[in-house]
């Protein structure tokens, strides 16, 4: 055995960890400090990467700093991580873009383990990665070219933890899990070319579109190296991975391997604030274990511990959190030390951060608070990111998807419209040098910001007359349409302007419908075109017959069948999970129908909300059968049968509701059901109305998930015969009434914690 491998054998495993994800994704948050010490409940993103590569056996990590490099070091030569694995941080400033990062490392000759692993900075896992390594060794042992493995995981297509814009097609041989295709398809492109000298060369080739890339890489040093020699490589993926897995002469192939997370793995980056969120809830869920809350990375064990109590709500308990007896805590929520909550308030699905206060009646709903945060009274903050040091002042109100970066003050009363981001830092123009997250586009040196050491002004009328901060906008140029500057800017797709609803601030921020967009995407694809503002398609596509409710476009249900991915053209999955409803026994358990359901609902890449409302319209079925045309015409004997067939279905409801919301499907089958031929005196009655009040009154429906129908018909989504059933004032009455119900409920609640208080 040569001298070089044995030293190499010798070596300590080592990583290798990219603090800097250059992009600008995450602005305005990233202009004072990196990414990876920003907090994901509580806790610097940092962490999560370096616990996970220290219970991985690395015992040597470089971690590779651009932009704030000194914070990162004094950061992690401060922590306790010094103990449990050796840390350097590399730093230079020079390097705008992976590859130069990696051709810096290669010149400094500093990793020399075989293999090393490489990751991003903003990766949060709990993959035992003993299994790939010992693969990846077997296989570069066998042959010098396999230098590359990459973790991926199987995720559904609309998993909030992919970009919106990601359309990753992974060509894998199956019998070796070699990548011998690698491409990100562009959001117009209905196909993919690929080469016939793929299948000459391959056997039993796999072609996926599910596959996320976690961002982590097991490599041989030989990898550095080959960036050192094409010296205009910039990305991992979309030229080192592309190009060398498309690569045709043979002894120049580079040879990349996927390795595929078992179901209880996680793995997923921090992309953007969306995914951000994404991310935080399922750590809050514990999808992650033993990477949760309650079980904070070892350099947090001493100053800060959180103790798990049902609902999935953590509170620090070192610290002296404050939290008023009237206050609401909902699902999903982590309240940090020393946090201080008084009267009336409400916070759900949130995470407030240490050192904060919120002062009465404020409300704070899938939000993001971070440390030494001061909140007035009568505030409402929607699905937003609050950073450091930030102070909001009475009245006011912050809107879904809004950044307000650190220091920044919100004025008395002033509402921030949807999807802003402000900032009051000097350095906030595109491509200024304040910021870790970099793009390697040519224009950065042009439009910086000459603050000139003066003052900074406030925009009034964004932050009002007691408010600081200004808004933050990317840079969006016009060549090329706008597309190659978006790539560069958000590091993803590109390709027009109707490309901007799917790579912008508002793609990339809590709150955004990624459902819609991705419905959207595919019937872009598919060649359908865009829909107009009635629903109705602008062009192309095909779809039902004539006349039938899928013909347009329904809010509540995937676009065009022909146009959903995974399913087969032409089938009505609706209809088609009626027909399965319709062959139940009766006199037999909901079980064997349920299994059957939902094997059919993963064949079609259908949802619990198709699956709800094919049962609605199977339950009409039998009840227009029961009646006949004589008994439809009274809608007293048609809500009587409908209850007593609907109750019988209340078990299979309950095993296809997994999630609130989709309880909404079964109030769009009832939509479909009054708009069936032969219950036409039935809907003239206020036949939907009553089975609204019906459903509710059974506890089939919840009031939640009535306010989600409510919240969707209100936006306008939904076909045209249901907006019309919603826009019915004996249906307004019925929502006025349950809203009253609510309000009488919260009195009575506040009343008794008054008597309790005076007890």
């Amino acid at each position: 055995m040569p001298a070089d491998e044995v030293d190499r054998e010798d070596i300590k495993l080592q990583a290798v960890l990219l603090a800097d994800s250059f992009t600008r994704t995450f602005r305005p948050a990233s202009f004072d400090k990196p990414k990876v010490l920003c907090p994901l409940n509580n806790v610097a993103m940092l962490d999560y990467t370096i616990e996970w590569l220290a219970s991985s056996g690395v015992e040597e990590l470089f971690v590779f700093c651009v932009q704030h490099s000194d914070l990162v070091q004094a950061y992690v030569q401060s922590s306790t991580w010094t103990t449990a694995i050796k840390v350097t941080c590399v730093k230079d400033s020079t390097c705008t873009n992976p590859g130069d990062a990696l051709r810096e490392l290669d010149k400094r000759g500093l990793v020399r383990s075989d293999p090393f692993i490489m990751m991003s900075g903003d990766v949060v896992t709990n993959v035992d990665v003993r299994e790939a390594l010992q693969e990846h060794k077997k296989r570069h042992k066998s042959d010098s070219a396999n230098m590359m493995t990459v973790l991926m995981k199987e995720v559904p297509h609309n998993s909030p933890l992919r970009s919106v814009s990601d359309d990753l097609i992974v060509g894998i041989n199956s019998n070796t899990n070699q990548i011998c295709m690698f491409e990100s398809r562009k959001f117009k492109d209905s196909n993919v070319q690929i080469p016939s000298s793929f299948f000459d060369a391959q056997s039993n080739i796999c072609v996926k579109s599910d596959l996320l890339d976690c961002g982590i890489d097991i490599c041989s040093p030989d990898v550095l190296a080959r960036f050192s020699d094409e010296f205009d490589y910039k990305d991992v993926r979309k030229q080192f991975i592309r190009n060398s897995v498309a690569e045709e002469e043979e002894g120049l192939q580079n040879k990349i391997f996927a390795h595929f997370l078992g179901s209880t793995e996680y793995a997923a980056r921090v992309h953007d604030f969306r995914t951000y969120n994404a991310v935080s809830k399922d750590l809050i869920r514990r999808w992650c274990y033993p990477v949760v809350p309650d079980n904070l990375p070892s350099g947090y064990e001493r100053k800060y511990a959180y103790e798990y109590s049902r609902h999935f709500v953590y509170r620090e308990v070192k610290g002296n959190t404050v939290i008023a007896r009237s206050t609401q805590i909902k699902n999903g929520c982590i309240l940090g030390a020393n946090a201080n909550i008084e009267e009336g308030g409400r916070v759900g699905s949130s995470v407030i951060g240490n050192d904060c206060y919120l002062g009465k009646n404020v409300v704070v709903e899938g939000s993001h608070i971070w440390s030494n945060v001061q909140i007035g009274s009568n505030v409402k903050i929607t699905q937003a990111i609050i950073c450091d040091g930030v102070k909001i002042k009475e009245g006011a109100v912050i809107s879904k998807g809004c950044v307000i970066g650190s220091n920044c003050i919100i004025g008395k009363g002033v509402v921030v419209k949807p999807y802003s981001r402000i900032t009051c830092s000097l350095n906030t123009d595109e491509g200024d040098d304040g910021d870790d997250d970099w793009s390697d586009s040519e224009e950065d040196e042009d439009v910086k910001e000459d603050v000139g050491g003066g003052e900074f002004e406030s925009e009034v009328e964004v932050v009002g007359d007691d408010g600081k901060g200004k808004l933050w906008h990317p840079v969006v140029t016009e060549e090329d349409g706008g597309s190659s500057d978006e790539e560069e800017e958000w590091g993803e797709g590109g390709g027009g302007e109707d490309w901007d609803e799917f790579v912008s601030v508002e793609s990339q921020s809590i709150g955004f419908d990624v459902k819609s967009a991705n419905e959207k995407k595919i019937k872009l694809q598919s060649g359908g075109g865009l829909l107009d503002d009635s629903g109705v398609s602008m062009g192309g596509g095909g779809g039902g017959e004539e006349g039938e409710w899928g013909s347009e476009n329904d809010g509540d249900m995937f676009f065009e069948e022909a146009h959903v991915v995974g399913r087969q053209k032409g089938i009505d999955v609706v209809k088609e999970l009626r027909d399965l409803c319709l062959e139940h026994d009766h006199n037999s358990s909901f079980q064997n129908l349920a299994i059957e359901l939902n094997s059919f609902k993963f064949s079609q890449n259908a949802t619990y909300e198709d699956v709800n409302c094919g049962a609605v319209l199977a339950v009409a079925e039998r009840v227009k059968e029961t009646l006949g045309d004589e008994g439809l015409a009274s809608v007293a004997k048609v809500l009587g049968a409908l209850k007593k067939e609907l109750v019988l279905w209340t078990e299979l409801f309950e095993k296809c509701t997994p999630r609130k919301a989709d309880e909404c499907g079964i109030i769009v089958g009832a939509e479909r059901l009054v708009c069936l031929p032969g219950f036409e005196k039935f809907r003239a009655g206020g036949g939907f109305r009553f089975i609204l009040q019906m459903l509710h009154d059974e506890d089939i429906l919840s009031e939640e998930a009535i306010a989600v129908w409510k919240g969707r018909r209100e936006k306008g989504e939904g076909s045209k015969e249901g907006l019309e059933l919603f826009a019915e004032q004996s249906v307004k009455d019925f929502l006025e009434w349950l809203e009253e119900g609510d309000e009488e409920d919260d009195d009575d609640s506040e009343e008794e914690s008054e008597e309790e208080e005076e007890d």
